[in-house]
């Protein structure tokens, strides 16, 4: 088993944001065979699901693709700017045209082995911050 490193925080990564906006990063695979119809689907994203991130304390939320070894993987990133990231999130997730647009798009993806049992996206550990 690898042992899993401890945060170290500095300068250039606080255990606390100075601006109160909380940045979240996570990665799951890309169905290669689904790649297209994931772009397709991204280029033109739901203006109810838009909204819906908006609602929902969410901003500069972005998704970028990238091959390691062959496999495709997706990387998002968002800043939360919510006093209450669970209630947004909850909200979010009940929200009958995100729950549509879930359907579209996890049919092209592949949860990673070492996600969370509740998370599709696996979450990852903010470790550098300069702004």
């Amino acid at each position: 088993m690898i042992e899993k490193a401890k945060p170290v925080f500095g300068p250039t990564n606080r255990e606390s944001s100075l601006d109160d906006i909380q940045r979240f990063g996570a990665v799951i695979g890309l169905k290669s065979e689904f790649e297209q119809k994931y772009r397709e689907l991204h280029a033109n994203v739901w203006p109810s699901v838009l909204k819906r991130i908006e609602r929902s304390n969410i901003r500069n939320y972005s998704i970028y693709t990238t091959e390691i070894l062959g496999k495709k993987y997706l990387f998002s990133y968002f800043e939360y700017i919510g006093n209450n990231l669970d209630k947004d999130l909850k909200e979010m997730a009940l929200d009958e045209d995100t729950q549509r647009w879930w359907k579209e798009t996890d049919n092209c993806q592949v949860r990673l082995p070492n996600a969370m049992p509740d998370e599709n996206w696996h979450s990852m550990e903010q470790l550098f911050y300069n702004k």
